[in-house]
């Protein structure tokens, strides 16, 4: 088995590429360039944890603080319908790595959104098989993080 992909990603800060949104002492979230729908977000346990049952009491605690802090922060500033939270880990397992606790955070919406000029379409909410990508760049990402949580 091959070592764990995102420990050097946490360690290194993703040598400054990820645009952090808000960091605690179990937890990171950055924001993906691939934001299919606006406001998508990683949610990464700092330690390494290679499933959700190893969890201190502590970390599911945290992670239900920050869950309540971005829904809200994203909902006041994009309204999205609903959300969905992920923590699949199968990219890890496919390719023969060690797997690490993280969550896809997925704002959903019922209609596209409009944001810095650009229109965001949710096409997997009716489609689950439909899977697109909408990838911006760091200048797009900030605005996010500004409009969503603030500087």
């Amino acid at each position: 088995m091959k070592a764990c992909e995102i420990c050097p990603i946490i360690e290194t800060h993703n040598d400054g590429e990820d645009i952090q949104v808000l960091e605690t002492e179990y937890w990171r979230a950055v924001l993906d360039a691939d934001q299919r729908t606006l406001g998508k977000m990683f949610v990464t346990l700092l330690e390494h944890k290679e499933s959700i049952s190893e969890l201190s009491e502590d970390a599911w605690r945290d992670l239900y603080e920050i869950m309540k802090t971005l829904e809200n922060s994203v909902k006041n500033a994009f309204d999205p319908s609903h959300f969905n939270w992920q923590c699949l880990m199968n990219n890890a397992v496919v390719a023969d790595e060690s797997t690490h606790v993280h969550w896809h955070f997925h704002p959903r919406y019922k209609a596209p959104v409009e944001f810095d000029g650009e229109i965001f379409y949710d096409t997997e909410l009716y489609s689950p098989k439909k899977r697109t990508t909408h990838v911006v760049d760091k200048t797009v990402l900030e605005k996010i993080k500004s409009e969503a949580i603030g500087g």
